[in-house]
């Protein structure tokens, strides 16, 4: 062991009460910091969530073009709502087997998305009709878990309807509904379960049934219309978008953000707060380490000039600060982490919060790594005054 890490631990112990007293200081606020961020981060995690867990963060569809010009041997008619459309996806296959390649996407769920017409008892409810394959779809939406009543068996007959359009119309389990479609034919499908997708829209207008029943009942056998992608990162979508939409510009790419600007500023500002007060407590721990030390100097300056005197290098006493820093930063955060994991479990014990608290080592390791560092940072300025002391003024006593 070197006698400047002999030394700088001797520094420490002389005056154990100030030593415990600061390394107390750096636990708290590493405590601080490992509760707010744990707290944050799991709180935005789960508001991500409930809000986008069960839906597409990217979805593209067909890319369907409305009010263009109508043109008549290249002559302009007038405008109008004539879509140009195709109402399917061509090579769906392939865009898929491209998507797989991206090591960002977790889920890929085709779809075909289509309308129908619910009359009963003189009201008349708008349908959004989604085939899908459920164990494929299931990844993404989250369907079995939701069924409430009857199974989630869906087949060429079966479909599952929501909580609220059951209600609205006293639908039970094997009920037999009939659908109006866009050309006017009517199919009849049988319930099979009721879901609580948690959300009115989903609950009051979706339809969900068996991809090759839509496939029949629109008339697309073998096509789809939607392909709803789930990525790893939500804050990733819109950049990921902007690359699949410049490699297929026919089809249309939208991430989630575009109708959920607002929820991204929440999100974004949710971090920042979080980033802003562990720069604070650092900043104040980091304080007090220097604050600390530099007293350290002014009572050790005999023996600093005594050190000298006998032939200790200057760059050498300079390190019996630097790694009082280091240590005090280290013990401090180790006893922090305690602490911090203390005061979480305090917290979801009294408080019983409706999320989980996800601590994450990575993180902790890194706040570890960033009070060690920022004591090591602290010690720099006592070990330059340190250095440059006169070994015979000090001794002196001027």
């Amino acid at each position: 062991m070197r006698y400047e890490f002999r030394v700088g631990i001797n520094f420490m112990t002389h005056n154990k009460g100030q030593s415990i007293f600061i390394i107390s200081a750096i636990a708290l606020g590493v405590a601080v910091q490992i509760f707010i961020s744990s707290l944050i981060v799991s709180l935005q995690g789960s508001l991500i969530d409930r809000i986008l867990g069960d839906s597409a963060h990217i979805y593209i569809d067909d890319g369907n073009i409305r009010d263009k010009l109508l043109l008549v041997e290249d002559n302009p008619i007038f405008y109008g709502n004539f879509p140009v459309t195709r109402n399917k996806i061509d090579g769906f296959q392939e865009i898929i087997n491209y998507l797989s390649n991206f090591k960002e996407i977790s889920v890929i769920v085709p779809t075909l998305e289509g309308n129908a017409i619910y009359s009963r008892s003189g009201k008349t409810t708008p349908l959004n009709i989604r085939g899908l394959d459920l164990n494929n779809g299931d990844r993404l939406y989250n369907i079995t878990s939701r069924v409430i009543l009857g199974d989630s068996t869906i087949n060429s007959e079966n479909v599952l309807i929501g909580t609220r359009l059951a209600k609205n119309y006293e639908l039970q389990i094997g009920d037999i509904m009939p659908l109006t479609l866009p050309t006017g034919k009517i199919e009849s499908v049988r319930i099979a379960g009721i879901f609580d997708m948690e959300n009115p829209s989903s609950n009051g207008n979706l339809v969900i049934m068996d991809l090759n029943k839509a496939q029949r009942i629109f008339n697309k056998k073998g096509d789809i219309t939607h392909i709803n992608i789930q990525i790893q990162n939500v804050f990733d979508a819109p950049n990921l978008a902007e690359l699949f939409q410049k490699k297929y510009p026919d089809l249309e790419v939208v991430p989630w953000t575009r109708d959920g600007e607002n929820i991204l500023k929440a999100l974004k500002a949710q971090t920042a707060s979080s980033f802003v007060i562990q720069v604070v407590v650092m900043l104040a721990t980091s304080m007090s380490i220097a604050s600390v030390l530099l007293v350290t100097v002014l009572q050790k300056m005999k023996e600093i000039g005594i050190l000298k005197a006998m032939g200790a290098l200057d760059k050498s006493t300079g390190y019996f600060f630097i790694i009082q820093g280091a240590l005090i930063g280290f013990l401090g955060s180790i006893l922090g982490l305690f602490f911090g994991l203390g005061i979480i479990e305090l917290y979801v014990t009294t408080t019983q919060p409706s999320f989980n608290i996800n601590i994450e080592p990575k993180k902790l390791a890194l706040i570890i790594f960033v009070s060690t560092l920022s004591g090591i940072i602290s010690g720099i300025v006592p070990a330059r005054k340190c250095m440059r002391l006169s070994p015979i003024e000090v001794i002196k006593g001027e």
